[in-house]
């Protein structure tokens, strides 16, 4: 078959692989293949009906999306959307095991309460990997600061953040 191209959409699909540097900014569901999610989804809404959390909805393309803001506010993986989805747009199912869910960190803006000086460590009390911790320094307010390693990028600490000034970001391979 020589000049035939390879669709790595479907190469990335079949090996259970998250195409991880495709341009798709949006945040999408758990397992989701950014190169073909945002083509293939049919905004059936099967997967918002599916999410124990409540947490996703369409967005204005009528395409899945997670929004940390509605319902439990975090992600808890169980996959539900994966496996209700009839379209090739997640992660196979038996790869699920051996694949993150997503590259998704916590990125703290500077409009933290913390940051600005009050007294707040919402983020922390909310983050059940442990992830968030408070550092203190003589004659300030302790500061906040992720460990990376922790996080799993659930989202748990984005809706409880009284600033908004919570965001994940997904991080890319050269970030890694």
């Amino acid at each position: 078959m020589s000049g035939a191209s390879v669709d790595r959409s479907r190469r990335a699909f079949l090996f259970g692989a998250e195409a991880e540097n495709q341009s798709d900014p949006a945040l999408r569901p758990p397992w989701a293949l950014r190169d073909v999610f945002a083509e293939l989804c049919t905004g059936c809404g099967d997967c918002l009906t599916a999410c124990p959390e409540g947490i996703v909805a369409l967005d204005d393309a009528n395409r899945a999306v997670v929004d940390f803001r509605r319902g439990a506010g975090l992600c808890s993986f169980c996959g539900a959307c994966a496996d209700v989805c009839a379209e090739p747009v997640f992660v196979a199912p038996a790869a699920r095991a051996t694949t993150a869910p997503w590259t998704l960190r916590v990125i703290i803006g500077s409009d933290c309460l913390a940051r600005d000086g009050v007294m707040c460590q919402t983020c922390k009390d909310a983050c059940g990997d442990g992830a968030i911790r408070f550092v203190y320094a003589a004659g300030r307010i302790p500061e906040p600061s992720v460990d990376l390693e922790k996080c799993t990028g659930c989202g748990g600490c984005v809706a409880p953040c009284p600033a908004s000034a919570i965001e994940l970001h997904r991080i890319e391979a050269a970030d890694a």
